[in-house]
């Protein structure tokens, strides 16, 4: 159970009209050409980066950047920003130039096992972390689709399930240099204080896609004219030396919905708004809490913590999500944490 604590957590928020299935979904591929470094637990544990990019890191890194090119514009979009955005997720492109979209997989309530099963087999389906459109589908029509998924055929590198038995022996792989500490005072070394920054490179075929809605066309166009922008700059930690930069591309969209009610799944993080928690809200969900923090960017100020649930966490009906206020005290501006939800239709 969530504490009520949790739920109202700010008493600052910006609620949001939730999306309506006649909004048209974009599909944004990030085509990485350095390396890059996100937090993921987000206390500046540099020895670990997340190998996908959550949606409001994703979300703050945009508005940043729309900042810079329309500062006029920021006092309105970072309380109500005109996008909706996913996380960014893996995605791979075969010899045959065939694009595969993989999703979290989702949470649900377990099954018995089937007579006969080996339980030596639960640890392999534990691992498995990703699912491509098409496995995505199946889950949704098998209740049993953890014991019939074939362990040797589908499952690749332990944690992806996709049919495509030519995937790389690795979608990314994570490096880890030895860094110096450099005390902000004297700008001299700290004494003994060397540690490992990770950074994830990606398959020079693969790399990261995301979802979005728009307002209007006008604020596509800004959108996407930010994105570019955020791509030759970076996002994630160490951009001053080269790291996060990506080139953005529109692409072909899954065979996804919008989710307006009914079952939904989260594909973004999702902080949710008072109206959301009516009574009963949580029955027959599946879900996972994450706690975000991280820094106020160029203030050496860390964020106040709030905890969210993760994608692929599932409700009954799709949540709205806010924009919680994260401020701290003695800064000149507001800053906005991007808690609102990207839901798809479960199936």
């Amino acid at each position: 159970m969530l504490a009520t604590n949790w739920l109202y957590y700010s008493p600052i928020y910006h609620q949001m009209p939730p999306l309506s299935p006649e909004r048209n979904m974009d599909c944004y591929r990030l085509k990485f050409t350095a390396p890059f470094h996100v937090d993921s637990r987000g206390n500046a544990f540099y020895e670990e980066s997340g190998s996908f990019i959550h949606s409001d890191t994703l979300s703050s890194a945009i508005l940043a950047t729309w900042a810079l090119i329309w500062p006029e514009q920021m006092s309105q979009q970072a309380q109500t920003p005109s996008f909706r955005l996913s996380s960014a997720f893996p995605f791979y492109r075969d010899c045959s130039d065939r694009y595969y979209y993989f999703l979290p997989r989702p949470f649900r309530e377990s099954v018995s096992p089937p007579d006969g099963w080996d339980m030596k087999n639960n640890k392999k389906i534990k691992k498995i972390q990703w699912l491509d459109v098409d496995q995505w589908r199946a889950f949704w029509t098998d209740n049993n689709w953890e014991y019939r998924i074939n362990l040797k055929e589908d499952i690749q590198q332990g944690i992806f399930a996709c049919r495509n038995k030519y995937l790389p022996e690795k979608l990314w792989l994570e490096e880890e240099r030895p860094r110096l500490a450099i005390d902000r005072n004297d700008n001299q070394a700290a004494e003994s204080q060397i540690f490992n920054f990770s950074r994830i490179w990606l398959d020079p075929n693969g790399g990261l896609y995301f979802l979005a809605v728009f307002d209007d066309e006008a604020s596509r166009q800004q959108f996407e004219t930010a994105l570019r922008v955020l791509g030759d700059s970076g996002i994630g930690a160490d951009r001053t030396s080269g790291n996060g930069c990506f080139t953005p591309s529109k692409g072909q969209i899954p065979e996804l919905q919008l989710a307006e009610h009914g079952q939904a799944v989260a594909l973004s993080l999702v902080n949710p708004a008072p109206s959301d928690c009516q009574t009963g809200w949580l029955e027959g969900s599946a879900y996972k809490l994450v706690s975000r923090g991280g820094w106020i960017g160029g203030s050496g100020i860390r964020k106040q913590r709030v905890r969210m649930f993760a994608e692929g966490s599932v409700f009954n009906q799709p949540l709205t999500g806010r924009m919680i206020d994260v401020s701290v005290d003695h800064l000149p501006h507001k800053v906005f944490r991007d808690g609102r939800g990207f839901f798809v239709k479960a199936g």
